[in-house]
């Protein structure tokens, strides 16, 4: 079944930059009723309603699912975008640290996921889609939780589009590359700062900065989550920009050398501690 721009209520969390804030301006600009979610202040968005969502709060989620469903009695596409990324080695990392980056990313998405579930069931049709990454079947050495919880929601997102497709319902993973956005302002430093790390962590992150300027515009992202609301017979995945190379060659190239390729690509073995 595809979908009827002109008729259907779009909710997208994660609207106050970067990819979050292009897929609601590209969903909006071809016609969709869209809502778009903010952690702290809601900015004017033309086109897009902005509210407030913590989407670490049980509460906070169902009362917007609620404030939604009331004014348009119906929620037809859901993008969960809301995150950020948790920069440091997996040593550095806290407990506490680690619970906070998946209570956003991952738990953050279930909530609202089942938020939306019954009425998307009710009217047997609805779109789920996932911003996820290269990182969710790569590994991100210095971004450890963070790749956890792309992992997570990877396995997450699949099969959930198992058990609710006999509804009318998909749920789709959209994996970005690099991509030109604020990873200071989505990056969060863990609280420890061992000097063991130190110098693998600065090589790492200057790299990921590189990539980061040279990455794919948050625009081609947006415009491959219309393709995913939109489409007829839509695909499990949508890979974009490098992102569609990294999937091929972490399936077809032999294991020993996708890795010996990976750490030299990101100088994992420069300096190394012998004993």
């Amino acid at each position: 079944m595809a979908i009827d721009e002109n008729t259907k209520v779009a909710l997208v969390t994660g609207v106050s930059s970067g990819i979050g804030r292009e897929i609601a301006q590209v969903l909006a600009a071809r016609g969709l009723r869209v809502f778009g979610t903010v952690h702290d202040h809601p900015t004017a968005m033309a086109g897009v309603e902005v509210i407030r969502l913590d989407v670490t709060s049980t509460s906070s989620v169902e009362q917007v699912v609620d404030s939604v469903m009331d004014r348009e009695k119906a929620l037809h596409v859901l993008v969960n975008n809301a995150g950020y990324a948790l920069m440091g080695a997996l040593e550095e990392t806290s407990i506490e640290e680690a619970q906070q980056q998946f209570d956003a990313n991952f738990f953050g998405v279930l909530r609202i996921t089942q938020a939306v579930l019954p009425a998307m069931r009710r009217q047997g049709f609805g779109r789920i889609v996932n911003i996820s990454s290269v990182l969710g079947f790569l590994p991100g050495p210095y971004m450890g939780i963070y790749t956890a919880t792309k992992h997570a929601l990877e396995g997450y997102t699949e099969t959930l589009d198992h058990e609710v497709r006999h509804f009318g319902i998909r749920a789709l993973l959209v994996e970005p590359s690099f991509t030109k956005t604020s990873l200071g302002a989505h990056g969060r430093p863990t609280g420890a700062d061992l000097v063991a790390y130190a110098a693998a962590k600065r090589r790492v992150t200057q790299g990921i900065l590189q990539k980061i300027e040279q990455g794919t515009d948050p625009r081609a992202v947006a415009e491959v989550v219309y393709t995913a609301v939109t489409a007829n017979r839509p695909r499990s995945r949508y890979p974009v920009g490098d992102g569609l190379t990294l999937s091929r060659l972490r399936r077809f190239v032999p294991a020993r050398m996708f890795d010996r390729t990976f750490r030299k690509q990101f100088q994992l073995d420069a300096g190394k501690v012998r004993p």
